[in-house]
């Protein structure tokens, strides 16, 4: 019984705790959103042609988000100027239905004059309702500035398979059928790094987007192979269960490790 218990406290003491989204959550909404220069956007259209997706939400009075500001312009500026894999958009998501005027001059003045940025053109697009999915599936942390990386899996190059559910033996979509491994693991898929609250950290944002431009780069050159799989999911009692909000568990690792989260909901 010592020895169960001195495990047990071993593997508390090495484990780290994280605050996920919603397991496969993908917002909806983000349809022909009009920046500050008149430009159309629509999320999925970035997503099925294979973008990675930076999202940043700023609220006009936020202390956090000015001072992360240059940040999110650094970001378009050295990965391609939304002319690359990497695609960079700011909204201003505070009340008052801001216009284009007032979102272009916040973004002039605390660093971030380039990125496409949108405002509420006084209450014709709702980027607080867009922002507000990300509240109720990212953890309900309604603390500022606010970033999201997103990315996507398009099975055998079919839009419609986007986030195709791994382990499953075949997926067909509107015009075509692929065919993968029951084990296989989707490496890039949904919310893959989220910033709630306070000034985000510019090198750990950038060292998540290399680590991603790399694995699309090794899925393209059919070299990818992910370093560790889940092997089972277990309680605090050690028995096998299935993904559960608001509860303490314990995902196993094939090369012995342990990671303990906590996906709030």
């Amino acid at each position: 019984m010592k020895k169960i218990l001195f495990t047990f406290l071993l593997l508390i003491s090495t484990l780290e705790i994280s605050a996920q989204c919603d397991e496969n959550f993908m917002p909806t909404g983000f349809v022909n959103f009009s920046d500050t220069n008149g430009d159309l956007h629509t999320l999925n259209n970035y997503l099925y042609n294979g973008k990675i997706v930076v999202l940043d939400f700023y609220l006009l009075s936020c202390g956090s988000c000015m001072a992360s500001s240059p940040c999110i312009e650094s970001l378009y500026q050295n990965y391609g100027q939304n002319n690359g894999d990497v695609i960079v958009l700011a909204m201003d998501v505070g009340d008052g239905e801001s216009t284009n005027e007032v979102a272009a001059e916040w973004g002039e003045e605390y660093g971030m004059p380039n990125v496409p940025n949108f405002s509420q053109m006084g209450g014709e697009q709702n980027t607080p309702g867009f922002w507000g999915q990300f509240y109720g599936g990212c953890g309900q942390n309604g603390g500022f500035a606010q970033s999201y990386v997103l990315t996507a899996n398009v099975c055998c190059g079919d839009v419609s398979a986007i986030n195709y559910e791994p382990g499953c033996a075949a997926y067909c979509g509107d015009n075509s059928c692929c065919l993968y491994d029951e084990n296989e693991i989707a490496p890039l898929q949904g919310i893959t790094y989220a910033h709630q609250g306070g000034v985000i950290n510019c090198a750990e944002i950038t060292n998540h987007i290399d680590d991603l431009l790399i694995q699309m780069l090794e899925l393209e050159n059919n070299t990818y192979t992910p370093s560790k799989k889940i092997m089972k999911t277990i309680n605090i009692l050690g028995k096998p269960v299935k993904q559960k909000n608001n509860t303490i568990l314990f995902d196993v690792y094939d090369d012995g490790s342990v990671i303990k989260k906590i996906v709030l909901k």
